[in-house]
């Protein structure tokens, strides 16, 4: 399992665990049980699939389901990663500037300090963090990690306040700091970054947030004793002058006292009830069934088929009269190969197919030529070994067991590739019309030269002296084929064709070269010159088919026999007479 995969497989799981948090939510009135569903959320994210359940709940036929290409995969991740990379640098400056504010904020006062050792003795915090004044901020916050945590308070806002609504909001902030609010700060910080595209993450992050504050408000209110009036009017005030400032600076990472409207208003109405928080029942099951989402990684798979028990022959050629008749056993059935391609020694068969590309040997057993399905292939002379092109630029060769030998990249996504028939050269054509000689062992660069006009396929002639290059756009009314020198890298021929051409091939001796085209229409045409030897109207499906397969050997390699006349009709006298009885119209 890749880490992508296993990413991918986190983010589903996620998913799952989200619609139990919002259930959660649903019956259960405890911001603290609220908290806990929603923080497994995004635990499960960053905590890696240590044991795999496979479950086979897929249909059988799951194996041919649509999946994304690879080029459209390829661009996900990249677009992925350019998300966490922005997301990281711009919170990171973000998090630089507020710590040069910090280092500019001051040291609160005595009455502040003493405040804060008393309420932090009530909350059962040893070592209380340190409480600055600072300007520009929206309201106090409980911000930093490790030894570095303090307490911020905004220095107009702590001037309007009485020591009893101060003692308050200073509360609710050691409070976030008694539940290690702020190390949950880190992991939203984490988990945001690496799922950016992620629903799940920004609802998590938000029903987190509003669990904290009305934890906080229980043990402000129910556990120290605090005057909810009081506590109301000081959070009021702080709302007030938030409204005040132009740009309040709220930095990443920070446990604040202000959010949005709708949480403030369940908060104000939480606080004229709120009671002690009290110990949660059942913390050792609740944190048993965390371990097991977070450890356990279930693998959706394809259930196995329905194997019929095999029949007594006996029993199916004399059934006991009355019976019903024995079913019949249905045959495996493979998926579709919409191409198949046999090695030169006719030992290996290659199979295409809608999401696969197979390498089948005599006894039954295929290799998967991947990852990522190539777009076409070619045959080395010898039989003993292939090359692959596709998905995007990569060109990869093979040997006969199914074995990368070597890969390499050319300049655009690849379309399509032949040996010479010595096998000292292998031919590559991409999409913008480019050919690349490669050397088949080390596929190390030879030469490479370019064609105009979008190009299909290649063929190459016995000699190995020429290439001849399948032209036309299937949206254009016409196309042509290009014949060109591979040592001298010019061209030498150009034969016109009344559709575009898919695929090409050479006979055997050299002196035709079949044309395949896209509506159906396959011409030969004699070389030099390309005068037209014969030409037949196939059906649109298998010319498409030669164009897309994997050496194109669909193609017919023969011109079509004349046909024979007609034979004469002669019927019986019976007959006609029979025929001259209708009257005519």
């Amino acid at each position: 399992m890749t880490v992508v995969d296993a990413m991918l497989g986190n983010a589903a799981v996620a998913a799952v665990l989200a619609l139990g948090a919002l259930a959660v939510g649903c019956v259960c009135r405890s911001p603290a049980v609220r908290h806990i569903a929603w923080l497994l959320v995004l635990l499960k994210l960053v905590t890696p699939p240590l044991v795999t359940v496979p479950l086979p709940v897929l249909p059988a036929s799951a194996s041919t389901f649509a999946i994304p290409s690879f080029e459209f995969t390829q661009w996900a991740l990249v677009v992925w990663a350019l998300g966490m990379i922005g997301w990281f640098v711009w919170q990171g400056r973000r998090v630089i500037r507020f710590r040069r504010k910090i280092a500019r904020a001051e040291d609160a006062h005595a009455d502040v300090i003493e405040a804060t050792r008393r309420l932090a003795a009530a909350l059962g915090i040893v070592r209380p963090p340190t409480v600055k004044i600072a300007t520009g901020i929206g309201s106090p916050m409980l911000w930093g990690w490790g030894r570095g945590t303090v307490v911020l308070f905004p220095r107009e806002l702590l001037a309007r306040l009485s020591a009893e609504a101060r003692d308050t909001l200073l509360a609710h902030e050691l409070a976030h700091f008694r539940r290690r609010d702020h190390w949950v700060r880190v992991l939203e910080y984490l988990v945001t970054g690496l799922f950016w595209w992620h629903p799940v993450v920004w609802l998590a992050r938000r029903e987190i947030e509003a669990a904290e504050e009305e934890c906080c408000d229980a043990w402000v209110v129910g556990g120290l004793a605090a005057s909810p009036r009081r506590y109301a009017e000081a959070l009021l005030a702080t709302v007030d002058y938030v409204a005040e400032l132009q740009r309040p600076c709220l930095p990443p990472g920070a446990c604040a006292a202000n959010r949005s409207s709708r949480l403030l208003h369940r908060r104000l109405v939480g606080i004229i009830n709120a009671k002690r928080p009290s110990q949660l029942r059942g913390m050792v099951v609740l944190r048993g069934l965390a371990v097991v989402a977070l450890l356990i990684q279930p693998v959706l798979r394809a259930a196995p088929p329905e194997v019929s028990p095999p029949l007594d022959p006996v029993a199916a050629y004399n059934p006991v009269p009355g019976s019903p008749p024995c079913p019949r056993v249905p045959k495996p059935v493979e998926p579709r190969a919409w191409a198949t391609a046999a090695a030169p020694s006719g030992v290996l068969t290659v199979i295409a197919r809608d999401h696969e590309v197979l390498l089948r040997r005599p006894d039954g057993t295929a290799t998967t030529l991947g990852p990522g399905r190539p777009l076409a292939l070619a045959f080395a002379p010898t039989g003993k070994q292939l090359a692959t092109v596709g998905p995007g630029t990569q060109v990869r060769t093979w040997d006969d067991r199914g074995s990368l030998i070597t890969e390499a990249h050319v300049l655009a996504a690849a379309r399509s590739a032949v040996y010479t028939p010595d096998g000292t050269r292998l031919l590559v054509l991409d999409n913008t019309g480019g050919i690349t000689v490669l050397d088949p062992h080390t596929l190390a660069l030879v030469t490479r030269w370019t064609v105009e006009g979008p190009a299909n396929s290649l063929s190459c002639s016995p000699d190995g002296q020429t290439v001849a290059v399948a032209c036309g756009s299937w949206l254009a009314d016409t196309g042509w084929v290009e014949c060109w020198s591979i040592t001298e890298r010019r061209k030498v021929a150009h034969y016109s064709a009344p559709g575009p051409v898919g695929a090409t091939r050479f006979t055997p001796d050299g002196r035709v070269l079949i044309v395949g085209g896209w509506n159906g229409f396959v011409s030969w045409r004699a070389l030099p010159n390309g005068e037209l030897i014969a030409a037949r109207q196939l059906a649109k499906d298998a010319v498409a088919t030669a164009a897309f397969s994997p050496d194109a050997g669909t193609l017919p390699l023969e011109p079509p026999p004349e046909l024979a006349p007609p034979p004469s009709l002669v019927l019986p006298p019976e007959l006609i007479q029979e025929i001259s009885l209708f009257p005519k119209n």
